[in-house]
């Protein structure tokens, strides 16, 4: 991908990482059920920037680990 659109599409991939990452953490410390799925879903090409809105509009939804099941190791 020559000039312009390479360098758009790098620099997207670029941001979408460290943004994912701050989900999944965030999604953890809310002790949200599965965080992968949310950090997953922000990598998504295209789809990603679509996700982050979304999230953090409903994160305070999010459904919750109860507190008798056990932890979640990743």
């Amino acid at each position: 991908m020559p000039g312009f659109a390479g360098f758009l599409v790098t620099a997207l991939i670029v941001l979408q990482v460290p943004v994912a990452i701050l989900v999944y953490f965030d999604a953890k410390r809310l002790n949200a059920k599965n965080p992968f799925v949310y950090f997953y879903g922000v990598l998504v090409p295209a789809a990603g920037f679509v996700v982050v809105p979304v999230y953090l509009s409903k994160r305070d939804e999010l459904p919750r680990e109860s507190a008798d099941s056990e932890p979640v190791t990743s």
